[in-house]
């Protein structure tokens, strides 16, 4: 148990690797090129709702609106582009829709003090509801090429998605470290009354990180939508465990504070790789997501034996340091 602890890092990345080389070994065609770029083009979906999630989680709270959120933005788009919009006008639509469902998600956190948990289920539930509604229950098809372009084009060899993914991982990246809201962001995670002493607002920071993570989930369906050329309203659903088990297994705290966006993606490769994978071995998404499910049991639990050991550490530390001011 005290391996598991002091080693819990290192622990999470060998987890990783051991998955992924023990079931690509099972697969020879897995490791071939042009499957390693599909299966960089299908995680593109995961990674990009991941850099919304982990700021979510780095908060302290949680998104389970993103299945909806990918779901109906796909099919927002794909209704415009039915009735003739432009291109860049249903992806523009679907993109601030998809914001302001995450906008909503924030104000009953931060505003109504609706737990995260409950605000981001009940509008995930009311978006892919609403989904169903925009065309009787039945897909959108057919798109412009121009759009289908998007999610299954390539530019010198590598799929237009990879850009777009790597756009989305770079701005997650920027927003987390080298922007002031970065440092507020892991300060909420740590302490979130420390920065309510020091008069900072962090209701808005709570609107900006939802918002933020609504915003993915949006371009993420776009993108989905775009590579299937269809919009169906149930599209969306396996993408709200992937992305927080890409987070997770990237080294996301579930207990807030802490995680890397780069890492996140990481993640997302991982479990997009293993999807990959057991597709490849025709194994049933029923049994997948109970893969995938143990797999962010396993990482959790790792997680927490390895929080545990540094907060008692603080603690022996406390301790030492004020009984050396009482001694004389």
């Amino acid at each position: 148990m005290q391996f598991i602890k002091k080693n819990a890092r290192v622990l999470k990345i060998a987890l990783g690797v051991a998955v992924f080389l023990a079931l690509g070994s099972l697969v020879p065609n897995f490791l071939q090129p042009a499957n390693l770029l599909n299966v960089v083009r299908q995680c593109s979906i995961i990674a990009i709702c991941a850099v919304g999630v982990t700021q979510v989680l780095v908060i302290t709270g949680i998104d389970l609106s993103v299945g909806g959120n990918v779901t109906f933005c796909g099919m927002t788009a794909g209704l415009l582009l039915n009735m003739g919009a432009p291109v860049w006008i249903a992806i523009i639509a679907a993109l601030v829709i998809g914001a302001v469902i995450g906008l909503i998600s924030g104000t009953l956190n931060a505003y109504l003090e609706v737990p995260a948990f409950v605000a981001t289920l009940v509008i995930g539930q009311i978006t892919q509801g609403a989904a169903y509604l925009f065309n009787n229950g039945r897909s959108f098809g057919g798109f412009p090429d121009a759009y289908v372009f998007i999610g299954n084009g390539s530019f010198l060899g590598v799929p237009i998605s990879d850009y777009i993914m790597v756009a989305f991982v770079v701005a997650g990246i920027i927003i987390t470290t080298k922007l002031p809201i970065g440092t507020r962001i892991y300060g909420l995670g740590g302490n979130e009354q420390v920065l309510k002493n020091a008069g900072i607002n962090t209701a808005k920071i709570k609107l900006f990180v939802f918002s933020f993570s609504g915003f993915c989930a949006a371009a993420a369906g776009v993108l989905l939508a775009s590579q299937l050329d269809t919009a169906h309203p149930t599209q969306g659903e396996p993408y709200q465990l992937d992305a927080i088990a890409a987070c997770i297994i990237g080294g996301v705290s579930v207990s807030g504070g802490e995680g890397k966006v780069f890492m996140s993606m990481v993640g997302a490769l991982i479990i997009g790789s293993v999807r990959n994978i057991l597709n490849l071995l025709s194994v049933h998404s029923f049994y997948q997501n109970i893969l995938v499910g143990a797999i962010i049991i396993t990482v959790v639990a790792i997680s927490m034996l390895s929080r545990a050991r540094r907060q008692q550490k603080t603690a022996q530390f406390a301790a030492a340091d004020s009984l050396d001011r009482l001694m004389p």
